[in-house]
């Protein structure tokens, strides 16, 4: 989840709860291109704080959301004494490198959920509107098929956007369909989709997103979102 520039580091943990999640820890240089790429495709070109600090305790910095302290991809000279408690990435570049930063700058911010808090459970009853949706695995592991049902009340029409897509052209698809069996199909989608692209059913209020992995070799799955 990405969302609008915080007043404050604080304010952003906040918004982040509200979803179960925390502000984004970061564990592999995987993980670090997959949140850059995120925010760019959703314009925050730049910069995103991420969910580190300091607590006033110099440049002995901590995942708020508990997890080790793994890895970082701080800029050559950084964390810089005096500079701020809080650690922000820049979008930027490509290398996607931090900064220390004060935890009162108005940046945007990622949510992210434990792997566990956010395995899906295929075929079960539709997630709610807003929820951003995981092949099973993801990042990590994009091998394992599943359907999501995706409804709305009668007389609505079901929008969803695909947040990010990364599959093997060659036999990996994101399928979404009108219904729940035997729709038309709405798209048939593979490869990489770093932008987020919408699509909306025609006239059914259900939409089936299908995610059909041949493999899933080294590549990260789907992630989409829905709304009325």
């Amino acid at each position: 989840q990405v969302g609008a520039a915080a007043e404050t580091f604080g304010e952003a943990q906040t918004i982040c709860k509200s979803f179960g999640a925390s502000v984004a820890s970061v564990h592999n240089a995987k993980e670090n291109s997959f949140l850059r790429r995120l925010a760019v495709s959703r314009g925050l070109v730049n910069g995103v704080m991420l969910g580190a600090s300091s607590n006033g305790q110099g440049n002995n910095f901590g995942w708020v959301d508990g997890s080790k302290w793994d890895y970082d991809n701080f800029v050559p000279g950084f964390p810089m004494a005096g500079l701020g408690d809080c650690v922000a990435m820049d979008t930027s570049s490509s290398t996607g490198q931090w900064v220390n930063t004060v935890c009162s700058a108005p940046l945007p911010f990622v949510c992210s959920r434990k792997t566990s808090d956010k395995e899906p459970v295929c075929g079960a009853a539709s997630p709610k509107e807003g929820d951003v949706i995981y092949s099973p695995g993801f990042p990590n592991d994009a091998s394992k098929p599943c359907d999501f049902f995706l409804g709305v009340e009668a007389g609505k029409r079901v929008e969803v956007e695909v947040l990010f897509l990364e599959a093997n052209s060659c036999c990996d698809h994101l399928v979404l369909l009108e219904g729940s069996i035997g729709g038309n199909i709405i798209a048939n989608l593979t490869g990489e989709i770093g932008t987020s692209r919408t699509f909306t059913t025609g006239s059914s209020n259900l939409m089936r997103a299908s995610w059909q992995p041949h493999g899933g070799l080294n590549v990260r799955g789907m992630m989409v979102s829905s709304r009325v």
